[in-house]
């Protein structure tokens, strides 16, 4: 803690402010002289006590070397108050240690310097770290934490980095009893805990951390500018400026910095699956050993006991003798992969957590995209000439902020759609027994692995007969298959570039634009749209897009010869693909454009709402494999429209699979799962 003042050589620093302050005012004529009462006040008030005065006029020296017109002046005004409120029996500065001095800010830090500063006090900080969870003595700890804090202040002070000089400084002084007694240690230790974090957050983001300090001190603290001298015991409740550190406090983290950890978390868990494939290797390793010194006890007794005119005792013996080292060999390994199995488990843990705690810093309300979707739609009503009543719901759903920026172009396409393809005139509503203004619902929900926004309108809605017949037509799908289609896979069909429902084109809709644009952009977060429609009575959109594009469950299934991952939260059940199942399951080869094997074994019921009809939603696979968690990767855009996929999948041995999207996958399954054969290898072949 801060030593007592010493009013003797208090009185004798207020002589020095007097006879200093008329040197400071006439510093435009003697600069050289103003300089060296700078200098020499700072060791003055050092010497006193007055560390923050010193620390304040260390900083005016040297704004003073680098030429600032302004900084004799903001001597002098600091001269003066300390001398009035020294007199006054106050300390010399109004702000006292944890709150920052008024001009105490952030500077940059030399490019050439900066890397092996930043290197040092990382290195700095995980020795406190450690010095705090350490089982050494209570002295010895707070001894070793005092020697850390005091090497960072020297090294800030060596880079100009004046908030980590200032509070290591302060931080010093808190620390000082630690080496008396061992109650001094033990607040000592927890002085240094309660202002861990402060370190961090000026090593990371110094300004965030400054204003942070700020406003908590001025918030906290109730003290009055005369008690700012005295500190309170640290473990004293209730009184002084509180500690920043807490569950309830928050330092703020820039977005990129939070993007550039999970981006590691995500390079972690990438090596954690090659390490786990590493581990597996050995493991078979280790039986192969087993198997060869079992082939190796086999020769031995076909050879039989050593004979005169048989094999040499020497060479059996160096049989045993390896035969042994195998044994001892593949017990080592065995071992070794055990244990590190655990820590590959420990690892995996970490890194799942990790990820999940820095993705919910990255989530953000939907209410802005939300507002921003209404507005849009009544600009496009006014525009077309139409009334429109938008409503809104569940704007305070939290969503990654990378999702929420994505979403914007493909609901605004669709959000104006909705206005111009269908909210019809006013009065060809009243016409049709509806109210004159139109009303366009605007829906967010998310549920545990997905968010669904939905647009939805109480328009004309669209006529699937007539998509069904335009797409015969245009050739876009075969009479048999169009007949069979629900009306779900037909309206997927306006998704196709240039397929519209209007004969006329105007400046947005019937040119068949729009929808192609905004299913691509959706596509890129692996996600999809749903289209439904009520003939006169309304057309709804549903953008469903993953929350949590990292760690993932899957589970992972075989199709004609290839591997592929379904997230294990979207199958609902897994049965035997017999007797009336087998007639409604296509193949997920079907399914996917290659070539069909034979009746599919086993029958996976997908998870996903169909609100068409009750038709069941499957996919037939020949074999199942193991539930195993792990990182879906974005695909290229390219890859992407290729099929319902929902990522990549990196394996530890550099091989990759594809992970699909259950609810691109069922209009598919759907459509096929009406026809004759869908499960056979009579279905057509080809990509």
């Amino acid at each position: 803690m801060t030593a007592p003042r010493d009013p003797e050589l208090i009185r004798l620093l207020i002589e020095e402010l007097g006879r200093h302050e008329e040197a400071l005012t006439q510093g435009q004529q003697d600069e050289a002289a103003a300089r060296r009462a700078v200098h020499a006040l700072k060791g003055s008030a050092g010497l006193a006590g007055e560390r923050e005065l010193a620390s304040a006029l260390s900083r005016i020296e040297r704004r003073v070397r680098e030429g600032d017109a302004t900084a004799l002046r903001d001597a002098t005004s600091l001269v003066r108050t300390a001398r009035h409120r020294l007199r006054d029996g106050q300390t010399a500065t109004a702000a006292a240690w944890p709150e920052p001095p008024p001009d105490l800010e952030v500077r940059p830090i030399d490019p050439s310097l900066r890397g092996p500063y930043f290197a040092e006090l990382l290195d700095r900080l995980a020795r406190i770290d450690d010095a705090l969870g350490s089982s050494m003595s209570a002295i010895e700890a707070s001894a070793h934490l005092y020697r850390q804090v005091h090497t960072i202040k020297g090294a800030a002070s060596a880079v100009a980095d004046e908030p980590m000089s200032w509070f290591c400084h302060g931080l010093e002084d808190r620390l000082r009893e630690g080496s008396t007694s061992e109650a001094g240690a033990i607040a000592a230790l927890t002085e240094a805990a309660r202002w861990r974090a402060v370190l961090g957050g000026l090593l990371d983001d110094p300004e965030a951390a400054l204003r942070r300090l700020r406003s908590t001190s001025r918030r906290t603290s109730g003290i009055t500018p005369a008690q700012h001298g005295t500190h309170p015991p640290s473990n004293a409740p209730d009184e002084g400026p509180r500690s920043v550190v807490g569950e309830d406090t928050t330092f703020r983290v820039s977005a990129a910095a939070v993007d550039r950890l999970l981006d590691r978390v995500s390079t972690i868990s990438g090596a954690r699956e090659g390490i786990g494939a590493r581990l597996e290797r050995t493991h078979s390793r280790a039986a192969e050993l087993r198997t060869l010194r079992a082939e190796l006890a086999t020769a031995l007794r076909l050879i039989g006991p050593p004979r005169p005119w048989g094999a040499p005792a020497a060479a059996i013996s160096r049989i045993q003798q390896t035969a042994a080292a195998l044994t001892r060999l593949s017990d080592h390994i065995e071992a070794d992969s055990v244990g590190m199995r655990r820590r590959d488990q420990l690892l995996r843990d970490a890194a799942l957590a990790a990820k999940r705690e820095l993705a919910t810093m990255r989530q953000t309300p939907v209410a802005a995209l939300l507002a921003r979707i209404a507005s849009a739609a009544m600009a496009e009503a006014r525009r077309a000439g139409r009334e429109v009543s938008v409503v809104t719901r569940g704007g305070d759903v939290s969503v990654d902020r990378r999702i929420v920026e994505q979403l914007a172009d493909p609901c605004l396409h669709l959000a104006r759609n909705a206005v111009a393809h269908g909210i019809e005139a006013p009065r060809t509503r009243v016409a049709a027994r509806k109210p004159p203004v139109g009303t366009i619902n605007i829906d967010a929900e998310k549920t545990t692995t997905r968010l669904r926004i939905t647009i939805e309108d109480d328009g004309a809605g669209v006529d699937v007969a007539d998509i069904r017949r335009r797409a015969v037509d245009a050739g876009a799908v075969t009479p048999s298959l169009a007949e069979a289609a629900d009306d779900n896979t037909l309206l997927a069909l306006l998704f196709l570039p240039g397929f519209s429902t209007r004969e006329s084109s105007d400046l947005l809709a019937g040119r068949g634009i729009g929808l192609d644009i905004a299913l691509a952009a959706v596509q890129r977060l692996s996600g999809g749209i749903r289209l439904s429609s009520r003939l006169g009575e309304g057309f709804k959109a549903s953008i469903e897009v993953p929350v949590d594009t990292g760690v993932t469950n899957v589970l992972w299934v075989e199709a004609a010869g290839e591997e592929y991952a379904l997230v294990a939260g979207q199958i609902a059940r897994v049965q035997p693909n017999v007797d009336r199942v087998a007639e409604t399951t296509p193949h997920l080869a079907a399914c996917l454009g290659r070539e069909v094997a034979p009746t599919p074994m086993l029958a996976l019921d997908l998870a996903v709402e169909d609100s068409a009809d009750d038709w069941p939603t499957r996919v037939g696979v020949d074999r199942i494999g193991h539930r195993e968690d792990l990182l879906i990767r974005p695909l290229t855009p390219l890859v992407a429209a290729m099929g319902p996929f929902a990522g990549a999948i990196v394996r530890g041995d550099g091989t990759l699979r594809l992970a699909l999207d259950a609810y691109a996958l069922a209009p598919r399954a759907r459509a096929l799962g009406r026809m004759p054969g869908a499960a056979t290898s009579d279905r057509p072949r080809g990509r």
